[in-house]
This record gives C-alpha cells, structure tokens and sequence, in this order.
C-alpha cells in the first residue's frame, strides 16, 4: 500500500507509476518519477490545449508575442513594421481626424484584445498619440507627428514640422467640435459594428460633397447588400444646437440638389437627432418643410429618414449592449407612416420616388 498521498495520486492501477503529464495508456508513463524526465517537452501534440472559435480549432498560448515599438524615428522600423491595415488606420484618422479605440476595432479589428495590442504598438512608433477625459476611460485617438509624416511621404508633400503637428493633433482632442465628429464617427461605427453579424451587408464610408450651396453633409457612405440592392446616404448628425427651423431647412437644400441631379435621387438622407423629444419636435417641422412647394402632380425627389440616438450611442461606449443597427426600428420617414429599419430603407425611398404615391 502506498503510503505517500502527494505519490499516490500519480499511481495508475493498470500501468504502475506515471507521471500526470503522460496520458494514459503512453508507455512513458511506466517510468518511475525521479528516473526520467519530470514532463513532456512544452509542444508535444497532447500538451497543446486545443479550443474552438468560431468552428475553427486553435492552439492556445500559440499567439506571437507583441513587440514593443520604440519611439526612435528610425525609419527602416516604422515601413518593416507597418502592415495595410495600419496604413488604412492612419488614412482614416486623416479623413475623420479622432476616433475612440472602440471605433477602429469596429471598423477594422475582429476582437477588442488585437484593436489594443497594435494600437498601442503604433502609439509606441509615435505615429498615433493618444488622449482620455479625466471622466471617460476610452483612448481618443489621433495622428502623431510621424503619423502625419509617413501620410505626407505617400501623397508626395512636405512634411508638417513636429510643432506645426503637435498642435494639431492636441487640437482635434480639445476642439469644441470634437463631440459632433466623434458622433459622426460613432453612426459609422455602429453599422460597421453591426454588419459583423451581416455576412451579405458591407458599408462603405465615402468622400463628402463640398456643394456651392453651402451645405456640407456631416457624412455620406453607401450599404450594400449580396442580392445588388444598395442604399446610398447623407448624414445630417445633429447636437441640439441648431434651431429646429434651421434644421429643417437643409432639408431642402437636399432637396434641391437632388432636382438638380437626377444620378443623386437614390440617395436617403439620414438624420440623427439627440433625444426623443427633439425627435417628436422636429417631426413636423421637417415633414411641413419636405412636402412645400411640392405640386400633386410631381413625386419626391428625397427620401427623409429621421431617429433618435442615446448617449453611449453618440459616443460609441459599450457596443455589446446597441440594439442592431440594421433591425431595430427606429428611422421616421418623412410624409411617410410607420417607423422603419434600415434592410426596408431602400423599398421604401423607391416606394416614395414612384409615381403615384406621393402622399
């Protein structure tokens, strides 16, 4: 009888001694402990854990270890480092100037740990800086004084000094514009966000129109289907700081453009309002000014979809508990009955640009 528990609990009844590290039935396990080696090597098949994700097995502890960057200006490291999508990263901070660490892993990371890893990696080349509110945690993201100097070697311009960028990139994090470009950012976000659990949807952020008008869209971007239908838009992101009559007068100046330019009629143009009660309000006013000056014989040159949106929305905080950007009901359409999800935006903006239907 074995007297030793901590021994005993390495006795195998059928092959004698054995280490816990053999399977059973491994004939190395025959060997008595102290006589040979206390383990297997670390990346033996049956020490490797194997999990599944998303169907596909994977080795745990088997990821590359991440390599610190160092903030050197050394540029043989910065063009060895960078991969694609790291160019696209700078592109798009260049475009939509600051963006939450949420907001590039939605765009352009699968899981929250690799958005983290490598931004922190580029933060550490020097090419992004980064900044947070003493009551918000999330990283606000811009680009760094080498950032803007690899975007200016592309494009084939000469490089912003490092003061002439420093003050630029500290200006995007305190300019008083800031939260209606991060909420811009956020609409963004949130369908490419939501497009993960679409495999047949992809968004496309496009470049804005400057118009002689004077009206500039917060922001423009097209969602396609797989079957071919797509549905291209205008975003009117609004903070409650504009009156709603003026407000409502884009809405002809949209309207304008789209008489103007028959090729823009299939556009939508999406307006995003910051409470409900401002929504209820602004309904009336927006659906009066959208039908003036509208004969009984002409049909709608632009559809108008109008929506509320919450705080955490606006700021793209906790997107695991959004509802689907694509399924939940929520968009007023002007002139329009019934409150509508994006996948029945298209039937229903060629609905009201058929004839006849006007109302």
């Amino acid at each position: 009888m074995i007297e030793d528990d901590k021994r005993a609990r390495f006795a195998d009844p059928m092959f004698g001694w054995r280490s816990t590290c053999w399977p059973v039935g491994d004939v190395r396990a025959l060997i008595p402990p102290g006589t040979g080696p206390a383990r297997p090597p670390h990346n033996t098949p049956h020490r490797r854990d194997r999990l599944r994700r998303n169907g596909k097995a994977v080795r745990s502890g088997m990821c590359a270890k991440r390599i610190p960057g160092t903030n050197k200006g050394d540029f043989n490291e910065i063009t060895n480092r960078l991969t694609r999508r790291d160019f696209d990263i700078l592109k798009a901070l260049e475009k939509h100037k600051i963006m939450t660490a949420g907001m590039i892993e939605a765009i352009f990371f699968p899981s929250r740990h690799q958005a983290g890893a490598r931004l922190l990696t580029l933060h550490e080349l020097g090419l992004l800086e980064r900044w947070r509110n003493p009551e918000s945690k999330a990283y606000r993201y811009v680009l760094a004084w080498r950032g803007q100097c690899v975007l200016a070697l592309i494009k084939g311009e000469k490089p912003p000094t490092k003061q002439a960028a420093t003050f630029t990139a500290q200006h995007q994090f305190l300019s008083r514009n800031r939260p209606h470009t991060e909420g811009i950012n956020a609409f963004f976000s949130r369908l490419h966000y939501s497009a993960r659990n679409h495999s047949d949807i992809s968004v496309s952020r496009l470049e804005k129109d400057h118009w002689i008008t004077g009206i500039e869209p917060d922001g423009k971007g097209e969602i396609a289907w797989g079957d071919g239908t797509t549905l291209p838009f205008w975003l009117e992101h609004d903070r409650g700081t504009e009156t709603l009559a003026y407000l409502a007068r884009k809405i002809k100046s949209y309207r304008d453009r789209t008489i103007r330019n028959p090729d823009l009629r299939d556009s939508v143009l999406l307006i995003e309002l910051p409470s409900e009660r401002r929504l209820r309000n602004f309904l009336p006013v927006g659906t009066e000014v959208w039908k003036a000056d509208l004969p009984d014989w002409e049909n709608p040159t632009l559809a108008v979809a109008v929506c509320a949106s919450t705080p955490n929305e606006r700021t793209f905080t906790h997107p695991e508990e959004f509802p689907d950007a694509f399924t939940d009901r929520r968009w007023n359409i002007l002139g329009w009955t019934g409150i509508h999800n994006l996948l029945e935006l298209p039937a229903v903006a060629r609905e009201i640009r058929s004839p006849n239907t006007a109302n």
